[in-house]
């Protein structure tokens, strides 16, 4: 019987985008998140409740819920950031072990010519960060690097934060939005799904334009994230990477719960709290049950 070196110890290792739309993609997130954190706690936040009351004060109580509102801002802001944080510095390639080119393999096993190396099951070669991912899920655009085994929770926890803190921003951002342009018709609505012909043709000015457009961009980001979150809920549902899923593969599939801990850890209900929350995984990345077994 074959034994496999164990895991390196590997601190965090911040690598920087290999191709452009890797790059544009960082920035747009990183630097797109810091526009819209400022859009609704410097101006959403407190217009919001100017315009509820109409006098141009705010009154005790709704002082209080402003700070609460702010707290409630942070905690998204660092759960967001801080499982970003964490997916791009956590090594999940082969780098983890040191595997060797050799002609006995355990069964499951697969050579990858690309690296000359034996890898582990559900591991694949990823031709944009040109390495082997150990569970690879999926390169994603808005990191630049791949998901797999080790910084996948972070990725479900921060594509869920997003969910959450979209769905927060857009309600209140809608009735905003909707106090100054008026009750919703036909033009007003058209006017979100193209927000520069009203600049245009001059149907309303600069401002309007701007909170228009910032309201269309919170929808539309809404509903990429809800989609994402929502291949993700699927996989875990059928104990599945987006190969895996793409190829109809359920032969890993022992139930909700059991992947949700292979996935997440451990303590997978705690993961969503805090990203620097321990919650070890159950394996190496190097071996799986199947559902035959």
């Amino acid at each position: 019987m074959m034994s496999f070196p164990p895991p390196r110890r590997c601190g965090p290792c911040f690598r920087l985008p290999k191709t452009l739309q890797d790059a544009v993609g960082q920035a747009v997130f990183v630097f797109g998140g810091v526009v819209l954190l400022w859009y609704e706690l410097g101006h959403i936040l407190s217009s919001y409740y100017l315009h509820l009351n109409g006098n141009g004060r705010l009154t005790s109580e709704e002082e209080s819920e402003v700070m609460i509102q702010y707290v409630v801002a942070i905690y998204f802001a660092i759960n967001i950031y801080g499982n970003y944080y964490k997916i791009v510095t956590t090594d999940t390639s082969k780098d983890r072990y040191m595997f060797m080119s050799s002609s006995l393999m355990p069964e499951g096993w697969r050579y990858c010519a690309e690296c000359d190396l034996n890898l582990p099951p559900r591991s694949h070669h990823c031709k944009v960060c040109n390495v082997c991912i150990l569970k690879r899920d999926h390169h994603c655009w808005f990191t630049g690097c791949c998901i797999g085994y080790f910084n996948h929770r972070y990725y479900i926890a921060m594509v869920t934060h997003i969910v959450a803190a979209a769905l927060y921003c857009n309600i209140y951002n809608l009735e905003f939005v909707v106090t100054v342009k008026g009750h919703l018709t036909l033009w007003k609505f058209l006017s979100y799904l193209g927000p520069h012909f009203g600049l245009i043709f001059g149907y309303y000015g600069f401002y309007t334009f701007f909170i228009t457009t910032m309201t269309t961009v919170g929808s539309v980001l809404f509903l990429i994230f809800t989609w994402l979150l929502y291949i993700q809920i699927e996989q875990l549902w059928y104990g599945q990477t987006k190969h895996e899923r793409k190829k109809r593969i359920k032969k890993y599939n022992l139930g909700f719960l059991h992947t949700l801990r292979e996935c997440l850890g451990t303590r997978w209900f705690l993961v969503f709290l805090f990203p620097w929350l321990p919650s070890p995984l159950p394996g190496s990345g190097t071996s799986f049950k199947l559902k035959s077994d």
